[in-house]
């Protein structure tokens, strides 16, 4: 039931991989730090969360591969939230309580109810793909909205990764 990316695929993704790991070392001064590191293992511990939500989503509504999502992530999610607290205590303001359910709700839920859809429809593999696009559209958002000062590397490494993205989206399983 799984699909087998192309070596084209492989090849293209592993180039964006290389293209936005030579810029994160070239940015911070020729090294990786312990914070690239975490994100890295973010990384990979997200991929495999997306990855089971794609499968789950061939066989039951995304709606649910969500929900439960959240069902099981709430003991971890609230024990990470309960020492935070302490440091940054909560002030309920309207503004704050319907900026969060839109977040909770609207940005997450549904967004995600439609992630898992397209990921059943399209593949893992190519969805995956395709969500590199995300911070390459973070870039001109904050280039647009906050005035935002992009080195050379920036768009060049963009350029780099949206082109690898083409090749994923063209390959044939």
């Amino acid at each position: 039931m799984g699909t087998r990316p192309s070596r084209t695929f492989w090849f293209a993704a592993l180039a964006g991989a290389a293209a936005v790991l030579a810029f994160t070392v070239t940015q911070s001064g020729g090294g990786l730090s312990t914070a690239d590191l975490y994100l890295f293992a973010a990384l990979l511990v997200c991929a495999a969360g997306y990855t089971e939500g794609g499968r789950l989503a061939r066989v039951m509504p995304g709606w649910q591969v969500i929900g439960w999502a959240l069902v099981f992530c709430l003991p971890l999610s609230v024990t990470g939230a309960l020492p935070a607290l302490s440091y940054e205590p909560v002030q309920l303001t309207a503004h704050s309580v319907i900026g969060l359910l839109w977040v909770a709700a609207g940005s997450q839920f549904l967004g995600l109810v439609v992630w898992y859809r397209g990921m059943a429809a399209i593949g893992i593999p190519r969805a995956g793909q395709l969500q590199l696009a995300q911070p390459l559209l973070t870039l001109v958002w904050s280039v647009l909205l906050l005035g935002e000062h992009l080195t050379v590397a920036a768009p060049l490494t963009a350029a780099a990764v949206l082109v690898c993205i083409a090749v994923t989206q063209r390959s044939r399983s």
